[in-house]
C-alpha cells in the first residue's frame, strides 16, 4: 500500500525484500541461559535439556530473543564500519527525506522454535508507506517494515517482526 505522492524509488520497494542480513550469530546455550537469568525465567525449555526434549523435542531459545540473533556487531576488528541495525529503515528515511523517526508499534509472530545451533538470518521487507500527515511530532509519514527471521540451514521461517514507524522532520 502506498500513497500516490511517494518518491518512485521508495514506492518500488513496497512488497519486496530489500535487505538480507546473513551475518547473524549461531544460537548458543550460554546466551539463552544469560537471558533467562536476567529476566528470571525458569522455563525448563531454556535450561533443562532432558525436560525440554520430553516437552518440545529439545531446548529452545526464549521467543523474546528472536531479533537478537541477527543484530550487527557495534564494532568490527580492523576498523570496518559497523552495519546499521534495520538497514531498510534508514534507507526509507533517506528516500523520503525524513531524518527523524519513532517506532509506533511492534508485533512479533512466531512460526517455529529457535534452537541452540541454529544460525538465524533476516530479510527486511517494506510493506507500506502512508501519505503525508501531521501530528504533534510534525509533518511526516507512517511506514511498516516486516523482518522475516529464517534458519540458515533450511530457510525455515522462524518468525516475523512487524514494525510501524512515523518519520518526520524533513521539508514539508
Amino acid at each position: 500500500m502506498t500513497a500516490g505522492d511517494v518518491p518512485p524509488e521508495a514506492a518500488a520497494w513496497i512488497g519486496r525484500v530489500m535487505v538480507v542480513e546473513r551475518d547473524g550469530v549461531t544460537v548458543e546455550p550460554g546466551s539463552i541461559a544469560l537471558f533467562a537469568a536476567a529476566v528470571e525465567d525458569g522455563n525448563p525449555l531454556y535450561r533443562d535439556t532432558a525436560e525440554a526434549a520430553a516437552l518440545a523435542g529439545g531446548p529452545m531459545a526464549p521467543p523474546a530473543l528472536l531479533s537478537a540473533w541477527n543484530r550487527p556487531d557495534p564494532w568490527m576488528a580492523g576498523g570496518a564500519p559497523p552495519s546499521r541495525a534495520l538497514e531498510l529503515h534508514f534507507r526509507v528515511k533517506e528516500a523520503l527525506g525524513l531524518p527523524k523517526a519513532v517506532v509506533t508499534r511492534a508485533e512479533t509472530e512466531l512460526h517455529a522454535p529457535v534452537r541452540p545451533g541454529d544460525h538465524v538470518y533476516a530479510e527486511q521487507r517494506l510493506d507500506t508507506i502512508g501519505p503525508m500527515t501531521a501530528n504533534k511530532l510534525g509533518t511526516g509519514r507512517y511506514w511498516t517494515i516486516s523482518v522475516l527471521y529464517r534458519r540458515q540451514a533450511d530457510d525455515a521461517l522462524l518468525g516475523i517482526e512487524t514494525l510501524g514507524f512515523y518519520g518526520y522532520g524533513g521539508a514539508a
